[in-house]
C-alpha cells in the first residue's frame, strides 16, 4: 500500500501492482493541489550530485538521455542508475516535469508487452520508465520532462526511519521527486520501496502542510502520519477519492472537484490498459487540466464533445453552429438507426481517447456518418479544432537498399513489394534487374505482421496495397483490414490514401478522407530486407478537424507472419532508431482460418484498386 497526502504542488501518484507479494490489476492513486503562475523552481544539488550520463538502448537522434542515482545511505556504489530526462526545450515553453518511481530492484518484471513478439521476455519496470520517459516527451513536443528514479535500496534500513522527522535533509532522489509536478510510483511492492515513498510523502507534507497524511504497511497496519489512513485513494486536482462527496460531486458537475472526478476514473483506465500510448495520453489529459504552467497539452487541448470543462456559452455556441450549418445532415443521421447508434456510442466517451472512439467510428462506419462528419468537423470546424503532424521522434529512412543509394524510385518499388501486376512508369515490378524487388506476385503489397500504435494497430487481418497513379509518379495506398466491432460482428473496413513522395528519397506524404475527416500522414521507410521478405514504416500522423495526432510503426511481412528469428534482432535495431521498443508492439492475427476472419468472408481488395490502377497482364 502507498500513502497519500496532499501536497501543495501538482503531484501524481501511480502504483501499477498492489499488495507486497504479488501482482495484480492496476491500481494507483495520484493527486494535484491547486495551479500557480508559475513552475516551482528547480532543486539545485550539489557538485558531487551531477547527474552522470547514460544511454538505454542505441542513441537516440531526439533526446538526450541522463542518469541520476539514488543515494544509498549504506551503500555508496551508485552503479544502478535509473533516471532518464527528456530534455528538448527550454524552461520558457515547459509544460511540466514527471518523477517516474520503480522499484528499486532492477529484476522487478512488469505487465507490458504481453501482446508483444517479445511477450516471453516482458520488460522490468526500469525499462518501461525509461520508455515513458521518452514517449511522453514525444506526445508533448518535449515540453514535459520526464525523469525516472528508483528508491535507494537501504530506503528500508533503520537509517529511513532516523529521517522521518528531519524535513530539511532531502537528498538527491528526494529532491527530483518532489520538485516534479506529477509523480508516478510504478510497480512498487517491496516494503523498502513503500517506506521510501512513505518517507518522501512526509517530507512534502511537512514541506507544504495540508492537512494529515497517513500510511498502510502490508498488513494494513497504518503508520503514524496524521491517523487517515487511504489506500490508493486517488486524488486529482482539488478531488480527493478518500474524503470527497459524491452527493456534492454529482450535484456540481462543473466545478474542479467533479472534472477531477471524471479525470480520475478515466486515468485508471488508461493505466489499466499497460501501454505506453495509453500512459503517455492519461499524462497529457492530466496536464492539459491541472497543469501549474497554465499552458495547454496540444495532443489533447482539443475536443469535439460536449463537456462540463468547456463551460455552457462554449457547449450552447458549438451546438448552435452544428444545428444552423449542418442541420439535414444531422437530421438524417440521426433518423438512420446504425448512425445515431454511433453517435450515442461516441457520446459516452471521450474522443481524445483514440483507441476508443475510433473503434467506434469503424463500427457504425456509413455513407450517412461520412456526410454529418464531412460537414460539421471538416468544412466548418465546428469545434475550432487544429492539429499538425509530430516531429518527435526524429527518425531518419533508409539510406542505402542492396548496397545502393536509396532513390525516389527505388523506395516507390519497396513500397508497391509484392503485389501482382502493379507497374510504374520507370519501372515494372516483374522486370529483372538491379532493383528488382523479388515480388512474389501476390494480392497484396504487404501485411502488417505488428505495428506500435494502440488505437491503429491492433486490428486482425491488415492488407495493405500500393501501386502507382496513372502518372506514374505518385502511388495509391489501400489498406483493408477487418475490425471487430463493439457489437459483436466481424466487418471490413477499407481506406484509399493519396501517396506522394517526400522530399528525401524513402519518405512519403499521405492522405486520406476517413469517415468525412481528412489525415494527413508522414511515412519512413526504416529498413527492408534485401529479398523483401520484411519492411519496416515508421509514420506521424494529425487529423486536424478532430485535434488528433498520432504516431506509430509497422513490420510488414509478404504473409503477415514474424520474419525467422535471425532477421529479429536487425528488425529491433530499426525499431530502435525510431524510439520504438519490441516489446511495444502488438501482434497481428492475419489467421485467415479463425473464426472472426471466416465471419468476415473474404476481403474486398480490388475495391479501389479495380478502377485506379495501372495493371499489366
Amino acid at each position: 500500500m502507498i500513502p497519500i497526502s496532499t501536497p501543495c504542488r501538482l503531484l501524481a501518484i501511480l502504483a501499477l501492482t498492489a499488495g507486497f507479494h504479488y501482482r495484480s490489476a492496476s491500481s494507483f492513486s495520484f493527486s494535484s493541489s491547486s495551479s500557480s503562475a508559475s513552475l516551482p523552481p528547480r532543486r539545485s544539488y550539489p557538485a558531487s550530485k551531477t547527474p552522470r550520463k547514460a544511454q538505454f538502448g542505441p542513441p537516440r537522434s531526439s533526446l538526450e538521455v541522463k542518469a541520476i542515482s539514488a543515494p544509498d545511505n549504506d551503500n555508496n556504489n551508485d552503479d544502478d542508475d535509473v533516471v532518464i530526462v527528456a530534455n528538448y526545450h527550454d524552461d520558457d515553453a515547459m509544460i511540466g516535469t514527471v518523477a517516474l518511481l520503480v522499484p528499486s530492484s532492477s529484476s522487478a518484471i512488469s505487465e507490458f508487452g504481453i501482446r508483444s513478439p517479445i511477450s516471453s521476455t516482458p520488460p522490468s519496470y526500469a525499462e518501461v520508465a525509461a520508455q515513458l520517459a521518452r514517449k511522453i516527451a514525444h506526445f508533448s513536443d518535449g515540453r514535459i520532462i520526464a525523469r525516472v528514479v528508483h528508491p535507494p535500496p537501504s530506503s528500508s534500513s533503520s537509517s529511513d526511519h532516523d529521517h522521518d522527522d528531519d524535513v530539511d535533509g532531502i537528498d538527491e532522489s528526494d529532491g527530483y521527486c518532489l520538485d516534479s509536478d506529477a509523480l508516478f510510483a510504478i510497480g512498487l511492492t517491496s516494503p523498502s520501496d513503500v517506506r521510501y515513498l512513505s518517507r518522501t510523502f512526509r517530507k512534502d507534507e511537512s514541506r507544504c502542510p495540508r492537512g494529515g497524511a497517513g500510511v498502510m504497511d502490508d498488513d494494513g497496519e497504518g503508520e503514524e502520519g496524521g491517523g487517515i489512513y487511504h489506500s490508493y485513494a486517488p486524488i486529482v486536482g482539488p478531488y480527493d477519492a478518500a474524503n470527497a462527496s459524491p452527493l456534492l460531486t454529482s450535484l456540481t458537475p462543473w466545478s474542479d472537484v467533479a472534472s477531477g472526478s471524471r479525470l480520475a476514473t478515466q486515468m485508471m483506465r488508461l493505466f489499466d490498459e499497460t501501454s505506453t500510448d495509453e500512459f503517455a495520453l492519461a499524462t497529457m489529459l492530466y496536464f492539459d487540466r491541472f497543469s501549474n504552467s497554465g499552458i495547454r497539452v496540444p495532443w489533447v487541448m482539443h475536443s469535439i464533445d460536449v463537456t462540463w470543462e468547456k463551460g455552457p456559452i462554449r457547449n450552447a455556441r458549438e451546438v448552435y453552429d452544428m444545428l444552423t450549418k449542418c442541420g439535414p445532415c444531422i437530421v438524417r443521421c440521426l433518423a438512420d438507426e446504425n448512425c445515431s447508434s454511433c453517435i450515442r456510442a461516441l457520446d459516452v466517451i471521450d474522443t481524445r481517447d483514440q483507441v476508443n472512439s475510433y473503434r467506434t467510428v469503424v463500427s457504425y462506419e456509413s455513407e450517412l456518418l461520412r456526410d454529418f462528419s464531412l460537414c460539421i468537423l471538416t468544412k466548418n470546424n465546428v469545434f475550432g479544432c487544429e492539429a499538425s503532424i509530430p516531429t518527435l521522434p526524429v527518425v531518419k529512412p533508409l539510406g542505402y537498399w542492396r548496397g545502393k543509394e536509396l532513390t525516389a524510385n527505388v523506395a516507390r518499388t519497396i513500397m508497391i513489394g509484392h503485389l501482382r501486376g502493379a507497374t510504374t512508369t520507370t519501372t515494372t515490378i516483374t522486370t529483372a534487374g538491379d532493383y528488382d524487388p523479388s515480388s512474389m506476385g501476390l494480392d497484396v503489397s504487404w501485411k502488417v505482421a505488428c505495428g506500435a500504435n494502440a488505437a491503429y494497430d491492433q486490428f486482425p487481418s491488415q492488407n495493405q496495397l500500393f501501386y502507382p497513379t496513372a502518372r506514374g509518379n505518385d502511388l495509391w495506398y489501400d489498406p483493408v483490414f477487418r475490425v471487430e466491432t463493439i457489437d459483436g460482428r466481424n466487418v471490413w473496413c477499407k481506406r484509399h490514401y493519396r501517396v506522394r513522395n517526400g522530399r528525401i528519397p524513402g519518405t512519403f506524404r499521405f492522405s486520406v478522407l476517413d469517415n468525412g475527416v481528412t489525415s494527413d500522414e508522414f511515412w519512413t521507410i526504416l529498413g527492408a530486407a534485401d529479398d523483401l521478405t520484411w519492411v519496416v514504416f515508421h509514420y506521424a500522423g494529425a487529423a486536424a478537424a478532430v485535434g488528433q495526432r498520432y504516431i506509430g510503426g509497422l513490420l510488414c511481412t509478404p504473409d503477415g507472419r514474424l520474419p525467422p528469428p535471425e532477421d529479429l534482432d536487425e528488425i529491433w535495431r530499426i525499431f530502435r532508431s525510431a524510439e520504438i521498443e519490441p516489446w511495444e508492439l502488438f501482434v497481428v492475427d492475419n489467421d485467415e482460418s479463425s473464426a472472426g476472419a471466416l465471419a468476415a468472408g473474404p476481403p474486398p481488395l480490388d475495391y479501389y484498386r479495380k478502377s485506379t490502377a495501372i495493371v499489366v497482364s
